[in-house]
């Protein structure tokens, strides 16, 4: 009789587990420590607009290892979409959750099942593969589609758009409207409570604009005990950059250049405080892609016919987290 073939893995050494403790503690200052930097800035940047419902921690995971990717999942799920990944590429590692297992679960309930002692999920840095390192599996196989829609900068694409932003705009207080009377193509008047956005732009440019304005008013009419305190030039990084990532969202890439520059800054900021301002970044950009609803196959949203690979969010202490398995 042939002999049982499955291998059982050897529990880690001490030494072991202590070299995985501080390749995981180097990766995450590694990947905060790139925020101090324009290029890691707008690679970051780059990454949270294709990460939307992933953790900020998983965000700077992302953009440090692989910062052109657009999307991840790991090897099975991978495999379903109709992909394989290519020979000798090396994973990514994200934060990734571990439940409990079911004699834990079967052990606590023939406790009591006391909630407050109910198992927790763990999380641990995890492999997954890029988007970028994956081909399609050949026929008969059928690759799922995963472009999202591109919008024209000069197009009407994003009008869809309109009309959830300046509802957002009015749970603030804030009224929009359009106007000729204004340089360059918006401005937010906090004394007044107005947003005006430039009459003769494209629509897209328009809703591009809004956005921006809007980031100023959630700053000043959404802000919480823990927000970084902005200068007036760090205010304006942020509202530009809560633009960039909803734009991208929304299906189109606007200028990298936009994006002011940040080296003049990091000198005097340590990565800590680059933390606080990415979290306030990423906070106010989930508030206006939640009033915009891009969720797959609801109108303007990025994800609209593309296979979603993204798994739920969970809670824990990351914040939003990404099951990509």
């Amino acid at each position: 009789m042939a002999k049982n073939s499955k291998r059982t893995r050897q529990p880690l050494t001490e030494e072991e587990r202590a070299a995985r403790r501080e390749r995981d503690r180097k990766l995450a200052q590694d990947a905060v420590q790139q925020l101090t930097s324009t290029d890691g800035w707008k690679a970051w940047l780059k990454t949270r607009g294709a990460f939307r419902a992933y953790s900020l921690n998983n965000q700077l995971l992302i953009a440090l290892q692989r910062p052109d990717a657009t999307r991840v999942a790991g090897l099975k799920r991978w495999l379903s979409l109709g992909y394989c990944v290519r020979k000798g590429e090396r994973s990514l590692l994200i934060w990734q959750p571990v439940p409990p297992n079911t004699k834990q679960l079967k052990q606590w309930r023939d406790a009591g099942a006391d909630p407050a002692t109910k198992p927790r999920t763990r999380f641990k840095l995890g492999p997954v593969f890029a988007r970028e390192q994956v081909d399609p599996l050949p026929a008969p196989a059928q690759p799922a589609p995963l472009d999202p829609p591109i919008a024209d900068l000069t197009g009407e694409d994003l009008a869809d758009a309109w009309a959830p932003l300046t509802d957002l705009a009015a749970t603030l207080g804030v009224t929009v409207t359009t106007t000729d009377a204004i340089p360059g193509d918006g401005r937010y008047t906090p004394a007044l409570k107005t947003i005006e956005i430039a009459r003769d732009i494209s629509v897209n440019q328009q809703v591009v604009a809004l956005t921006h304005e809007l980031a100023h008013a959630l700053v000043r009419e959404d802000r919480r005990d823990d927000d970084p305190t902005l200068t007036y030039a760090r205010e304006e990084l942020v509202a530009e950059s809560v633009a960039y990532i909803v734009a991208r969202g929304l299906g189109f890439d606007p200028a990298a250049n936009s994006i002011p520059y940040l080296a003049a800054y990091s000198e005097q900021t340590g990565p800590d405080a680059w933390q606080q301002i990415a979290a306030l970044t990423d906070r106010l950009a989930a508030r206006i892609e939640n009033a915009l609803h891009t969720e797959p196959g609801q109108p303007g949203s990025s994800a609209a016919a593309v296979p979603a690979i993204t798994p739920t969010s969970d809670a824990h202490p990351h914040g939003r987290e990404a099951i990509a398995a």
